[in-house]
């Protein structure tokens, strides 16, 4: 009786993830990429260790899209219209989607980027400037600290002070390039793309003092990091 129960289980488990793959355009994406990470995983030497943080880094960002999905679906079941708290299930749900992403956004590029770089150096027949992977924690910091914040502010009521998140991560890119490359031609093009980014973010968000903000924080702690590192 209880081997029924749990074949039953393992097959609404599996419904489920039938379900989610069939109807979600983000987990067939997660799906895309866990898949190529694992083949470049067979091609490259890497160690256990780091073929197990992958895989966790994977199940984590499947689960958080799961999570979302069941989410997603119960505040549809319950509600058709607009709820500001439907709309905040959603958008906590969906943030820990980004926040898995990130993750796996971090430990591949420390896992993968050893790995990758010689090859590349063997390719080009030349040495080159490393990477630091300290670099993906500054990111990351500024990421979370440009997030903490906007909320801050907007329990304050102050809106309007709110950094661009788009902005500050910009910035902050563009600063590290411009730290490990040190070319003068290379910094004009880096931060004319940058230039660009603030075109694009003035026409669809007119508050240019958020802009501003994110463009001096992403800068300042691009800086500091380097500093630190």
């Amino acid at each position: 009786m209880w081997v029924t129960k749990v074949l039953k289980s393992f097959r609404y488990a599996l419904e489920g993830l039938k379900f989610t793959v069939v109807t979600q355009r983000n987990m067939r994406i997660h799906f895309l990429a866990a898949l190529g990470v694992l083949l470049l995983s067979l091609y490259l030497p890497m160690s256990k260790t780091e073929v197990l943080l992958l895989f966790v880094t994977i199940i984590l960002v499947l689960f958080a899209e799961l999570i979302n999905t069941a989410v997603e679906a119960v505040v549809d079941m319950v509600t058709e219209e607009y709820h500001p708290l439907a709309k905040v299930a959603k958008d906590v749900a969906a943030g820990a989607v980004l926040l898995t992403a990130g993750l796996a956004v971090i430990v591949g590029i420390s896992v993968f980027y050893p790995y990758l770089n010689t090859l590349f150096q063997g390719l080009i027949g030349e040495s080159a400037d490393p990477a630091d992977i300290g670099f993906a924690a500054i990111i990351a910091f500024d990421f979370f600290f440009t997030l903490m914040i906007k909320g801050w502010l907007h329990r304050m009521g102050k809106s309007d002070w709110e950094p661009s998140m788009t902005t500050s991560i910009a910035f902050c890119v563009a600063t590290l390039i411009v730290a490990v490359i040190g070319s003068l031609i290379l910094t004009l093009l880096v931060y004319f793309l940058t230039a660009l980014i603030v075109g694009s973010r003035l026409r669809l968000q007119p508050n240019r003092l958020s802009i501003f903000l994110g463009m001096v924080l992403g800068t300042s702690v691009a800086f500091i990091g380097v500093q630190l590192l």
